[in-house]
């Protein structure tokens, strides 16, 4: 039987270690986190990880995968270093924001700017980012972390976005749920130090400095290869990841039957 290394728990990650799983592959899921679910997890998580473990999937919660080598995977986690077999790894690390370099954002290097996933969790643990936050992009993280400033007591909030709403003329008109929205624009620069303080915002030929004291990343999904040994696709190393957003079951379910078989034409090929 061939041994089959998953790195990540989120909901693609739970479906292709069950499905790899009920097709008589032996398969180990190790996650960062000491739960399955993922860094944005879904409400199906939970039966997700169930059916997993029913399918014999085995668990290395609160674990790192570290490097890919022939024939293993390098973790570390609360019970140390180990080594685990593996014919395949199939990455399912999840995906995240753009940075600011990949938008092109230039200016000063003050605190306050963040990954959207990063003030999702702070926003969650009762943390407010900042009174004035600025949020840039156009998908489902974006738009849950709008809702989650105006609930958390944020003052205002400034939403840009790359697309245009058929809805709004896309001109800092107010939004609603009480943000300032722009839509079709870009954030060009974000300034002051040790904080930053505001944001210049271009729309076409209009510019407009956006007072500020957090700049908050929501736009894309990029896939985190973060495996040493692994950061591309190979004979024996599958990616498990969508950039679709929302996220949605039906999309999760796609993914990982891709991954499913290439994971199962990858061992077929490493036990001939």
């Amino acid at each position: 039987m061939a041994d089959v290394v998953v790195a990540g728990a989120g909901r693609s990650g739970l479906i292709v270690a069950r499905m790899l799983a009920e097709r008589d592959v032996r398969v180990s899921v190790v996650e960062r986190l000491p739960a399955a679910g993922g860094q944005e997890p879904e409400s199906d998580a939970e039966s997700l990880a169930r059916a997993a473990d029913r399918a014999g999937v085995s668990w290395r919660l609160g674990t790192i995968a570290l490097e890919r080598r022939p024939g293993a995977v390098c973790t570390l986690g609360v019970g140390g270093a180990e080594s685990l077999d593996a014919a395949v790894l199939v990455l399912a690390t999840g995906t995240r924001p753009a940075t600011r370099a990949e938008l092109g954002i230039v200016g000063d290097r003050g605190a306050g700017v963040l990954p959207g996933s990063v003030a999702h969790h702070y926003l969650d643990s009762g943390v407010l980012p900042g009174r004035h936050p600025l949020v840039v992009g156009d998908g489902q993280l974006a738009e849950e972390l709008c809702e989650q400033l105006e609930r958390a007591g944020a003052s205002r909030v400034v939403r840009v976005r790359r697309t245009a709403e058929p809805t709004e003329s896309g001109d800092g008109e107010l939004g609603e749920l009480g943000e300032v929205r722009f839509a079709d624009a870009t954030v060009e620069a974000v300034h002051g130090f040790p904080r930053v303080s505001g944001a210049t915002v271009r729309q076409g030929g209009r510019v407009t400095h956006v007072a500020t004291d957090a700049v908050l990343l929501a736009a894309g999904r990029i896939p985190m290869r973060n495996v040493e040994g692994a950061l591309f696709a190979s004979d024996d190393v599958v990616e498990c990841f969508s950039s679709a957003d929302p996220k949605t079951h039906e999309d999760a379910v796609a993914t990982a039957t891709r991954a499913c078989e290439q994971a199962l034409a990858a061992v077929g090929r490493r036990t001939l």
